[in-house]
């Protein structure tokens, strides 16, 4: 079989299949062509006020390959431009394609081509004037011909759907379904009501008729909501014998109500509730049918009361991502730039997120007379309340460590600025050191840190973590003691955090499917990734690449943060 034509864009019909009077346009570039009721417009739809007088606008446009095609745009019209079902935003260009299916109510339009059947290799099928030939009538549908209400509602369900989907908040949902349901239904009186928890009150998202009089308390049926709260659509119906509760409802002169539920997942959220006080008797008879119809409106409102629910929450979570994102952005601006130069020193430091914000910081500050101070911290807990307390624990060492040049000094002013303000479940542990080049001394405080190395010129690793006292914030008025140590040419300070001695082996399974004992990185893997590093490679990309293989991927269980610094 031949490959179908693709008609180009010239090629183009814009055509009404339904509608008051005929329209049948050639899509001729350049175009524009214009809808609307004002006589100027090159397609003038008249006798309709659903019609607006500028309506929408057919144009060519290029594409992005320098092709052109034809798009509509519809030009702020009060009840829309709908294509293929779905209603344009004003303003916005949307393309058309041959098929496509353009209502502007009450005329609906195919944008087809003048030999479709060339074009697209369809069959046609002719059709013949049967009325005149064997001298039938057509009956048209009322409402008093079997089966003509349960078509009208079928139609009011569609309807509906389309309204609908259209909502984009409660109230225009509550509008569509309260307007459909008093149309579909016999009922005098309907309401859309929000369940909150407690059988004995409801929240009102709107209703019709007089559920509520002048300002009073609705009047509903606790037993018929109980009844629908357990997810089943519930019907009261006046009996010749009443108990007690059903006199309650039947002084109001509500012999009959219904109540549906909005089944949104596993939860009732919501009600469509029925009755038909101060209904005349003939209303009250074509109630008899009426739950079917109730039932599927109460489905398609819970569909799009969920689908408004999650879009509220998507909306939400977007907040709070786009919060996160700003407070991870603060916090890597604070940081210094991976790598520099000051003086005799070189340094490279690198700090990753277990999360989108982390608890963790380095900083290296050039000093006076060629000294260079180095410091980490790390938070305990993550997300945002360790950032916030991370940010201001960086920020005063740093004016501290410029103030004094002395790491115990600065660590000293730092504890009895974070004591009074931490939270109770934070504390801060610090490495804070400061290298003289002149001396060739490393003094440092170790304020319940721990993970500090130098590798010396000759491939020697010691311990620079000197117990020096507890953790910055827990005890007030504390005096730490500044440990020192020689820091010779070529020697190499590696500080990290307790996210690379801590982190976990990407999981072992043994033959039974079990997993394994978890394995650590630790200090044994921060020791051997050093040990297998040359002297000049560079440590902070060596000791995370180690992390990766080790953990079996980019992605770490917590805050991890080296520097490195070199004379």
């Amino acid at each position: 079989m031949p490959e179908a034509r693709k008609p180009i864009s010239s090629d183009l019909n814009f055509v009404s299949i339904a509608g008051p009077e005929p329209v049948d346009l050639a899509l001729i570039p350049p175009g524009p062509f214009t809808i609307g009721r004002r006589a100027h417009h090159s397609i003038v739809l008249q006798g309709d006020d659903h019609v607006s007088r500028d309506h929408a606008t057919l144009v060519f446009e290029p594409t992005r390959s320098g092709a052109a095609q034809w798009a509509i745009r519809d030009a702020g019209s009060r009840h829309g431009t709908w294509l293929n079902g779905v209603r344009l935003e004003p303003a916005r260009d949307y393309p058309i394609r041959l098929g496509d299916i353009v209502a502007i109510s009450p005329w609906t339009f195919r944008v087809g081509v003048k030999d479709e059947t060339r074009a697209t290799h369809r069959t046609t099928v002719a059709t013949v004037d049967d009325l005149a030939a064997v001298g039938a009538a057509i009956q048209r549908i009322d409402d008093d011909l079997p089966g003509a209400l349960e078509h009208r509602r079928l139609g009011l369900l569609l309807d509906c759907a389309a309204a609908i989907h259209a909502t984009t908040d409660a109230d225009a949902l509550a509008e569509a379904v309260l307007d459909a349901a008093m149309k579909g239904t016999g009922f005098a009186n309907v309401a859309l009501l929000r369940a909150t928890g407690d059988e004995s009150l409801v929240e009102g998202l709107g209703q019709r008729g007089d559920i509520v009089i002048d300002g009073a308390s609705p009047r509903l049926s606790r037993s018929l909501i109980r009844e629908a709260g357990l997810g089943l659509p519930a019907r009261l119906v006046a009996a010749p014998s009443m108990d007690m509760e059903a006199v309650s409802i039947m002084q109001f002169a509500i012999e009959e109500a219904l109540c549906v539920p909005l089944q949104v997942g596993a939860a009732v959220a919501g009600y469509l509730y029925f009755d038909n006080r101060g209904a005349s008797e003939a209303t009250r008879r074509s109630t008899d049918d009426s739950s079917e119809f109730a039932i599927g409106l109460g489905r398609l409102a819970a569909m799009a009361m969920a689908n408004q629910m999650r879009m509220e929450l998507d909306r939400r979570l977007a907040r709070v991502e786009a919060d996160l994102d700003a407070a991870a952005e603060a916090q890597r601006y604070i940081l210094p730039r991976r790598s520099g130069r000051f003086g005799a020193f070189w340094y490279v430091g690198e700090s990753r997120p277990g999360q989108r914000i982390g608890g963790d910081f380095f900083d290296v500050i050039p000093l006076r007379d060629g000294r260079l101070a180095v410091a980490l911290g790390d938070v305990s807990g993550k997300g945002v309340p360790a950032s916030v307390l991370v940010t201001a624990t960086q920020g005063f060492l740093h004016a501290a460590l410029l103030e004094s040049g002395d790491p115990a000094q600065a660590a000293n002013a730092l504890n009895a600025y974070v004591n009074p303000r931490r939270p109770e479940d934070k504390f801060v542990t610090v490495w804070v050191g400061v290298i003289d080049a002149e001396s060739g001394r490393l003094t440092y405080v170790n304020a319940g840190h721990g993970y500090a190395l130098v590798r010396r010129s000759d491939g020697v690793i010691e311990a620079a973590a000197e117990e020096g006292g507890p953790p910055v914030g827990i005890v007030a008025d504390l005096r730490y003691t500044p440990v020192t140590t020689v820091f010779s040419p070529g020697d190499r300070l590696i500080v990290y955090s307790d996210g690379v001695y801590e982190q976990p082996a990407a999981p072992e399974r043994s033959g039974s499917g079990t997993r394994g004992p978890v394995r650590r990185f630790g200090e044994a893997g921060v020791r051997g990734c050093l040990a297998a590093l040359g002297l000049q490679d560079d440590i902070v990309t060596g000791l995370f690449t180690a992390l990766e293989s080790f953990s079996g991927g980019p992605r770490l269980e917590d805050d991890a943060t080296v520097v490195e610094v070199r004379r």
